[in-house]
């Protein structure tokens, strides 16, 4: 600054140093109470404004405080992570008519444990801002799911609720790198108004009027998918350590030698990443079914596997046994019947039938209704463009399809003639699916077999997208090199660019084949989902124009 400037306030004496939250001694060693450090502050109603980036602390180091906060903090939650309390006592340090402005998560907006900070600002103020960055990486190594607010702390009526308004602006994570903000957050184009009357204890939407009505009427055409299909789902199977239950063809294979009896507590094993569209993709993993009501010493090879990782196994959290699964499912015997599964992490919107049986980790939820018409809507465009505004985002932009919610997630009740045709078409991309997914391993293990390919590679994987030419390529690549060679791929042999060939007009058209039905009956799928939802041709149009990223077809 100029020094023919006046001189700018000096701040030392405004600086203080403790618990901004707690303000009894019995529960810290620096309580802090705002009115006795600021005075004079007070004695004129509170702060002008509250700025702040409050901590990231999670609920579960918060135990010495609960007490505390649960006493005196409105929006306490026992899972509530720490900025939940930032947020109630920068709103109660202001004067009537202040402003408050973090930048702080996102997850509040929507999370259970937000809703009593959402009833509490409904109530005490009106949001004029909000600036949401989704899963932009807006601070370095750090997954915050950040946002700006600007709220006023105010009370309204209801009749002034109705015609207030609160300015959204969403910055999309691809274009952060390349705007200046400022000038992106202050254009009209990149923002709307949505009215302060929506937001209430719960959860809130951000998205544009049209899009939020959209959403509204597809969950009044819907039931709770819990009622449609008369069951919940269910969390797979949680260890507490992996290692010890989850074992490989050769180790089953070995403890069943070693005693027959293993074959009754080792089951087939399905993951999160085995978890595909349609149908699972099984990898030939196995978990030892360690649950409570069995009894050990029943099974001493088993035991004796287990002893392996004892260490290891008495130290995970829980009252369990030391060979016990650390959570064991009350409903075990819904695994081996037929149902649906998906991920917990999703990145595509990929449900899966299984009839065979199959036991899941905890990175997979079973729906035990094995209703094909459930699956074709869970795997429909509309329910994806649905659940990228519904369900929480995680890390990349993946989508965290927990319990509560799926539970809520509306279904919407078919005539007899649309359910005969979606549960027909879905029995035929169950069926294709199965068709190439088998002839997909059979070339691919004839390929490292009978050409020693260690690692296909993504392209070599995907075989049948390949031109002739550019699949001969790729397995020359793929072969091992002799130590003598000059270029980086020797040339074939003609014997292996016959076989080469025959294996590429012997399968590939049929796959392309089976994959072009497969895009008809999906197009078909998703003109019939829509019509269960009543939409209009308006709003499909409004659908694909707002389509969230990894739309299915």
């Amino acid at each position: 600054f100029s020094l023919e400037e006046p001189t700018l306030t000096y701040l030392d004496d405004n600086i203080k140093v403790g618990n901004s939250i707690v303000a009894d001694a019995d529960f810290t060693d620096l309580p802090f109470i705002w009115e006795s450090e600021f005075p004079q502050v007070f004695a004129e109603g509170g702060f002008d404004v509250v700025i702040g980036n409050p901590p990231y602390i999670r609920q579960e180091l918060l135990s010495p405080f609960k007490p505390y906060l649960q006493s005196n903090y409105q929006t306490y939650d026992g899972v509530a992570d720490i900025y939940i309390y930032f947020y109630e006592k920068g709103l109660n340090l202001l004067k009537p008519e202040g402003i408050l402005s973090y930048i702080v998560t996102n997850k509040w907006l929507r999370s259970g444990y937000g809703e009593a900070l959402r009833r509490f600002f409904s109530q005490s103020s009106v949001f004029e801002k909000i600036i949401d960055f989704g899963h932009a990486p807006i601070f370095e190594d750090a997954d915050t799911f950040p946002c700006i607010v600007s709220v006023k702390k105010t009370k309204v009526s209801e009749t002034e609720r109705e015609n207030k308004e609160v300015l959204v602006c969403v910055v999309p994570r691809e274009e952060l790198p390349k705007i200046n903000l400022t000038q992106y957050v202050q254009n009209e184009d990149n923002s709307y108004n949505i009215p302060w009357s929506r937001f209430s204890a719960h959860a809130w939407s951000l998205e544009p009027p049209a899009v939020d009505e959209l959403m509204q009427k597809i969950q009044r055409v819907g039931v709770p998918l819990k009622e449609f299909a008369g069951v919940k789902p269910i969390c797979g199977i949680k260890t507490g350590f992996n290692e010890a239950f989850f074992i490989d063809d050769a180790t089953k294979e070995n403890l069943i030698q070693a005693d027959p009896k293993c074959a009754e507590i080792i089951k087939p094993l399905l993951r999160g990443q085995d978890i595909k569209r349609w149908i699972p993709e099984w990898d030939k993993f196995w978990i030892i079914f360690a649950h409570k009501d069995i009894d050990i010493e029943q099974y001493p090879i088993i035991k004796k596997h287990l002893e392996i990782y004892r260490n290891k196994l008495e130290n995970r959290a829980g009252k369990q046994l030391w060979w016990q699964f650390q959570a064991s499912p009350a409903f075990y015997h819904l695994f081996e019947q037929p149902k649906l599964i998906y991920q917990a992490i999703q990145f595509h919107p990929a449900y899966s039938y299984d009839t065979e049986g199959y036991f899941t980790n905890n990175k997979t939820f079973i729906l035990p209704n094995a209703d094909s018409y459930i699956l074709g809507v869970l795997n429909s465009p509309l329910v994806w463009w649905y659940n990228c505004r519904y369900l929480p985002h995680m890390k990349d932009e993946a989508l965290n399809p927990v319990g509560y919610l799926m539970e809520t997630l509306p279904i919407a009740q078919p005539t007899t003639e649309i359910r005969a045709e979606v549960e027909e078409i879905v029995t035929r991309l169950i069926e294709i699916t199965k068709l190439n997914g088998q002839v997909y391993k059979d070339v691919l293990d004839w390929l490292q077999v009978e050409y020693k390919i260690e690692k296909l590679g993504n392209k070599l994987e995907d075989f049948a997208a390949l031109e002739f030419t550019e699949f001969l390529e790729e397995v020359r690549k793929r072969m091992p090199k002799p130590k003598t060679a000059k270029k980086a791929s020797d040339p074939l042999s003609i014997t292996a660019f016959k076989a080469l060939r025959q294996a590429y007009s012997d399968y590939v058209p049929e796959i392309q084949t089976r994959k072009n039905e497969t895009m008809k009956l999906e197009k078909r799928l998703s003109d019939l989902v829509n019509q269960v939802y009543q939409l209009t041709p308006e709003e499909i149009e409004l659908m694909w124009k707002t389509a969230p990223p990894r739309m299915p077809i």
